[in-house]
């Protein structure tokens, strides 16, 4: 069965099939193709990676969405945004040099992991953990959650729901206005660290793409550009 439990953790359960990962062989095929629609090469291959995670997880994306209050195409969008890129049995190495070197510039709870990728610390911030407490298992088991769609999916959608409620702690999380749709896509991106009236200043401005400016809300921006294709992928429209 494709949800058969094979291992357990303090922090989820394991299991043993799930959308095949993004591996070396598909950033190949991804950097090293010329685009080509037909062929499903260059980038038309990242996107149609993209679009078969959200199909393949539809149902979870709105189970967890609606659980977490938040529009399934934000959580979606997130993920579509997110899958792809590094290959996913590489982010173990990166975990283990980090640990090995033990860099303050580049400490372990800093790094990524999932489909959908989300760093150790606002993974452990999202349940309530200080991160700088977490053992070195405690970041594998975790870690380990990462991986798992369902894990993964529902502590993104919860995030999410944090980062909407940071900037807007009044608001109705499921009726967004566009520019808190996208503030949610860029706090995923840009943390916490910038003002809100920042990112709202270069909203308005609408800078060109390539700028510092639009840089900084460039997710947001994409993040609502792709909304309508990500509600057709989940089966809303």
């Amino acid at each position: 069965m494709r949800n058969t439990i094979v291992a357990r953790n303090k922090f989820c359960d394991i299991r043993q099939a799930g959308f095949r990962k993004w591996e070396e062989v598909d950033a190949l095929l991804w950097k090293l193709t010329r685009n080509n629609p037909e062929r499903k090469s260059g980038e038309y291959y990242s996107n149609a990676y993209k679009d078969a995670y959200v199909g393949y997880n539809k149902e979870k994306i709105i189970k967890y969405a609606y659980q977490a209050g938040i529009l399934p195409e934000l959580l979606g969008g997130v993920a579509w945004i997110e899958s792809g890129g590094m290959p996913e049995e590489y982010k173990f190495q990166v975990l283990e040099i980090k640990r090995v070197l033990r860099l303050k510039a580049y400490p372990t709870e800093k790094t990524s992991f999932g489909s959908v990728a989300m760093q150790l610390q606002v993974a452990a911030r999202t349940l309530g953990l200080n991160p700088h407490t977490l053992t070195t298992r405690d970041q594998l088991e975790l870690a380990s959650c990462l991986m798992e769609d369902d894990f993964n999916l529902w502590i993104v959608a919860q995030h999410l729901r944090d980062m909407i409620l940071y900037d807007y702690p009044d608001t109705a999380t499921l009726y967004l206005t566009d520019e808190q749709y996208m503030l949610a896509g860029i706090r995923y991106n840009r943390g916490t660290e910038r003002s809100l009236s920042d990112f709202i200043r270069f909203i308005h401005m609408k800078p060109p793409r390539g700028s510092i400016e639009f840089d900084y809300i460039s997710y947001g921006a994409r993040i609502l550009q792709i909304r309508n294709h990500i509600r057709k992928l989940l089966g809303l429209i």
